[in-house]
């Protein structure tokens, strides 16, 4: 597909200034030429939905016959039609158009749910399509900075063709681009061309080969066809700092073209052809793509020496590396406090707000306000780069606003900029409304909603999951109304929402944490939606909802897999369309949603890399011309018992999963508090007899005497302290609820038949943590991972913290307010106003509710039993309270949840009023008042 933007295939663009290019074409034609970053649906999906486009798409180019366009030249310019594929937006109904006789598409439509229980095959019929050949983009230019001809294929189908002009552009002038050589960067013709990829070429359109072919660069290289200095910058651009140390390739160029010869050049191309931009030496994992070590892996530029020395100026990475340790030690100091530090009793301490940078903020706001490259998803990789690696730079608005206009798609951002352009056109222009008929405006379409319905009762889930099985790859608006009920809109949608987070939470389903011997004391009589409920039925702990480990080779995974499925796209929904929902979810599980905090990462990176990292010691020395000695210094999250056991005996290698690293002892210690505190006194024996075997200055006999001496606390609370020998473990995991359905599992190969002493505690410490925190919830997160992602990526939340994916997910969980902030955030009308007896009251009523009791007037007025960050005040639009007309004290409270709009009856009495408001949240359904 040819980008608006883009110079045609065949032909020389012509060079124009910005301004003169918008002006000549139409800004909604060039939008609607976009794609969207999703799959259509088969043709006999939605054949409605075609319909219904195909006819305004007749519309729409009635309206272009009709309207004249004329440029500054006097004539009109039109798009060239003949070169330019089509395709609609799947989650767009064409812009309301106000005019008389104008026919518009409705932007609700029914979408049909099949019962529980039905094929996939029913659902959605496979089309089998015939084999066609496996084509591959070229892009060909000769005169760009050299006479020779230069191809570079085009691998990734989400980047534009600018971008790789500009990185052809970067190759031909050695990473040093002059703006005199900007300028020509229209001169010369480029060529997109087709060919058929061979079998041996296919590892090429996953971008693991590089630039040129291997036999090309042991033809040319060192030859004016290809130049040692072309491939040195190729692979600087696109390897990984820990590739570029394992082949000697960093520094400047003309000493690495000193010190490298062609043949130990085409070898580390061969590599970097095989494997990627990573060395054979590193470590793979899954996380590391996404958290890799280098935060402008697609822009790092090798860093200059000093005029007149042999020392390495610091690059733009390095700065932002040591921006990020110090975020880390700022954040918490006494966790990184070094020995010099303990002992002079200084510490560096910053606040969050002092490493924001307006600059850096101020370009990510440019960036996102230009339309097409917003739209065609054509954004600098430094944004994306800088928001996930180095949040901090960033305050929590900017970085939700770029989420917000990113993380869901092209149509959601054309809708996203339309509305902000609205909302700037009624700042500038106040006391007016926007024509939707403005020459001046174009909107290239609305948002669609699509409409299911579903029962209540005890079905609901198996509906809900049929729901969103269907629904999670389709970007339009989800709307749900209940069976036999008259409510619509945002009422119902909320209170779905609300009743399956609820079914979430039960007991029975065995898929989280809980205890049947120390019972959590927030565990409670309670109603979530459903009805009022014993203490059991739902898992109430106060630090969270976190997944119960399991046996992966039992055959209980295949239903909880299924379960973490459904729950991972229901949570992306309710981020997609911005739906709160009261799900009590642990902190450790939000740090695995946002991929981990800067701190737990940087810790992982510098675990992974210190093996790496003593390999090249000796070489980044050699590289450095100075003499002086240097101090080495690590920065992690350890506590002073897991720095000695991280020195002394590193943890063994486990296979791998994508949160691998991310959970720590102390969220151990957060979810499963009881088992974390007696394996916390096994492992503190274990490191104290560790310290006396290697104590030099003790005899045999006294190392024997205090190692005998090592107890622990009788687990009764009274009695003679026991040895581990006494307490009569084996190596195996018994799962602390019966719901589980469990009764224990090997933590290795013959677990149940080796028992625990004080020789391998250590190691039972770590398989039981490994277990709990690693291995046992592998395949369940797997999945949880999974359908998230068919929403929109998970990844997209690494630029949050823990607490703000919380905030965005959940909102306020523990609702508050004061009588200031009801008389000032909500609207007494129509019978009521700010000093009538019936307000004050209500007031009076509400501050005097306890915190369930909010939650359920909260689910009852706006259809969700949080508040948004903020609080009240943040509530839009704000809880309107009129008087009810001809009600008695016998009468109760009605809603119309969408508007937050709330007919309460003038009460003779507080008492009355309470009973009544609180007796009318315990009512469920949407019906006429």
């Amino acid at each position: 597909m040819q980008h608006p933007h883009e110079p045609c295939p065949c032909a020389t663009p012509h060079p124009h200034p910005t301004t003169d290019f918008l002006d000549s074409c139409r800004a909604n034609t060039l939008l609607a030429e976009l794609d969207d970053e999703e799959d259509l649906p088969e043709p006999d999906e939605d054949e409605d939905e075609n319909e219904d486009d195909n006819q305004e798409d007749q519309e729409y180019e009635e309206v272009l016959e009709e309207e004249e366009y004329e440029t500054k030249g006097g004539r009109r310019r039109t798009w060239d039609d003949d070169f330019v594929l089509k395709r609609q937006f799947s989650a767009l109904v064409p812009a309301f158009d106000p005019r008389p006789g104008r026919t518009n598409v409705q932007q609700t439509t029914d979408l049909e749910i099949p019962p529980p229980g039905t094929p996939r095959s029913e659902v959605q019929e496979e089309v089998e399509c015939a084999p066609s050949p496996h084509l591959a983009l070229i892009l060909k230019v000769s005169g760009l900075g050299t006479t020779r001809e230069v191809e570079l294929p085009l691998s990734n189908y989400k980047s534009t063709i600018f971008y790789y002009v500009q990185k052809l552009l970067q190759l031909s002038c050695n990473g040093s681009v002059k703006s005199d050589k900007l300028r020509r960067v229209w001169e010369p013709t480029y060529t997109i061309m087709y060919r058929e990829m061979k079998d041996s070429d296919k590892e090429k359109e996953s971008g693991k080969m590089g630039c040129w072919s291997v036999e090309h660069v042991e033809q040319y290289l060192g030859t004016d066809e290809l130049p040692k200095n072309d491939l040195i910058t190729y692979m600087q651009k696109n390897a990984d700092s820990s590739f570029l140390r394992h082949w000697k390739l960093t520094g400047t160029n003309k000493s690495i073209r000193k010190n490298r010869n062609c043949s130990q050049l085409i070898a580390a191309y061969k590599d970097f052809c095989e494997h990627g931009c990573r060395s054979t030496g590193s470590s793979p994992g899954s996380l590391a793509a996404v958290q890799s070590c280098d935060i402008l892996s697609g822009a790092r530029e090798p860093a200059q020496a000093k005029a007149g020395t042999g020392q390495s100026a610091c690059g733009m990475e390095d700065v932002l590396q040591l921006l990020r340790i110090l975020f880390i030690i700022g954040g918490d100091p006494h966790s990184s406090r070094s020995l010099q530090e303990e002992v002079d009793d200084l510490q560096f301490n910053a606040s969050p707000e002092e490493f924001t940078s307006k600059k850096v903020t101020t370009k990510i706001l440019q960036q996102i306000e230009e339309p097409l490259a917003l739209a065609s998803g054509a954004l600098p990789d430094w944004c994306e780069q800088l928001t996930s690696k180095c949040p901090f730079l960033i305050p929590f608005e900017t970085r939700q606003l770029y989420f917000t206009c990113t993380a869901f798609g092209a149509s959601r951002a054309i809708v996203w900029l339309q509305n902000r352009r609205e909302a700037t056109m009624e700042r500038t222009r106040p006391g007016t409304t926007v024509r939707r008929d403005d020459p001046g405006e174009f909107r290239v379409g609305r948002l669609k909603h699509e409409r299911v319905k579903v029962p209540r009762g005890e079905n609901m889930m198996e509906w809900a999951e049929s729901v969103m099985q269907i629904h999670a790859d389709r970007k339009s608006v989800l709307e749900v109304e209940f069976l036999g009920e008259e409510g619509t809109g945002l009422g119902p949608t909320l209170e779905f929402y609300a009743l399956v987070a609820a079914e979430f939470q039960r007991t029975s389903l065995g898929i989280w944490l809980c205890d049947d011997d120390f019972p959590d004391d927030e565990s409670r009589q309670v109603d979530l939606g459903g009805g009022l409920k014993p203490p059991g039925y739902y898992v109430q702990r106060s630090c969270g909802l976190f997944p119960a480990p399991f046996p992966q080779e039992s055959d209980e995974l295949e239903r909880l897999s299924k379960l973490f499925l459904f729950l991972g796209i229901f949570l992306a929904k309710c981020i997609q369309d911005n739906r709160l929902v009261d799900l009590p979810i642990s902190r450790p599980f939000f740090k695995l949603l946002c991929m981990g905090d800067i701190k737990s990462n940087m810790s992982k990176l510098l675990y992974q890399s210190r093996g790496e990292a003593d390999l090249h010691f000796s070489e980044i020395q050699s590289e450095a011309s100075t003499e002086e000695g240097h101090d080495t210094y690590s920065v992690g999250s350890f506590d002073e018992d897991s720095k000695s056991e991280f020195i002394l005996d590193p943890p063994k290698p486990r296979p791998p999963a994508w949160y691998h690293g991310i959970l720590t002892w102390e969220d151990f210690e957060l979810v499963n508090p009881h088992r974390a505190k007696f394996l916390k006194e096994v492992k503190d024996l274990a490191v104290k007899r560790r310290q006396i075997l290697s104590n030099k200055s003790l005899s045999e006999d006294e190392k024997n005497t205090r190692l005998q001496g090592l107890m622990l606390k009788n687990p009764t609370g009274s009695g003679p302290p026991l040895s581990m020998e006494d307490l009569g473990l084996n190596f195996q995991f018994c799962p602390s609820s019966k719901v589980h359905g469990f009764s224990a599992v090997d933590l290795k190969p013959n677990g149940e038949d080796e028992m625990v002493t004080m020789d391998n505690a250590e190691e039972y410490v770590e398989l039981m943590f490994d277990f709990c925190m690693h291995t046992g919830i592998q395949k369940q997160m797997e999945a949880f991972r999974d359908g998230f992602n068919r929403v929109f990526p998970m990844e997209k939340l690494s630029s949050f913290s823990h607490k703000e994916v919380q905030m965005i997910l959940c909102g306020n969980q523990c609702p508050s307010w004061t009588s200031e902030d009801i008389v000032n955030y909500t609207e007494p009308k129509l019978g009521y106003t700010r000093d009538s007896p019936g307000f004050l009251r209500f007031v009076r009523v509400l501050c005097g509710m306890s915190s369930d009791e909010r939650k359920a007037f909260l689910q009852f007025t706006t259809g969700c039993s949080t508040l948004p960050p903020g609080g009240l005040a943040n509530l839009h639009p704000r809880l309107t309270i009129v008087r009810k007309v001809d009600a008695t004290d016998a009468s109760y409270p009605s809603v119309n949840t969408c508007v937050h709009y709330l007919k309460l009856p003038e009460y003779s009495s507080e008492e009355i009023m309470r009973e009544r408001l609180l007796a009318a949240t315990m009512e469920k359904g949407f019906h006429l008042n």
